[in-house]
């Protein structure tokens, strides 16, 4: 009798790393492309006041986002900052932008009006000439005839 004698089962005592490296790198090209949409618009929600002729900008211009609550919070860029620390994050910002440079100022409808002029003067103190206040677009009411 001839017996069919399989050699004993060996134990695989490496790692197979393949499967491992495809997941990581699925999750780079994830984290790659999500993290453009959330660098897209500053962190920080506020309800902008709407303009019936409120215009978009146009052209090859860098933008620093200054966003301020109703609560007086404060970012730059998405970066949280304080009101006293506007003028160092301004700087900071303007230094990591080439080029011509814009400041939007993202104000929630019920900030103090003296709250978006010092942003406003926190920018020219920069040096950052350029100031754009953001607003919602509202509907243009219909012509009479």
């Amino acid at each position: 009798m001839v017996r069919n004698r399989r050699p004993p089962n060996k134990i695989i005592s490496e790692i197979n790393i393949t499967p491992l490296t495809d997941v990581m790198l699925v999750l780079l090209i994830v984290f790659m492309v999500t993290a453009t949409f959330f660098m897209a618009e500053p962190t920080m929600q506020v309800s902008l006041p709407s303009a019936v002729t409120g215009e978009k900008q146009v052209g090859e211009t860098k933008e620093i986002s200054v966003t301020i609550s109703r609560i007086a919070e404060v970012e730059v860029n998405g970066k949280a900052t304080t009101m006293q620390d506007l003028v160092k994050e301004l700087m900071r910002a303007a230094k990591e932008i080439e080029g011509d440079k814009v400041v939007r100022i993202r104000a929630d409808k019920e900030v103090q009006y003296g709250a978006i002029i010092y942003a406003m003067d926190a920018a020219r103190l920069v040096g950052l000439r350029r100031v754009a206040l953001a607003t919602a677009q509202e509907e243009k009411p219909a012509a009479k005839r």
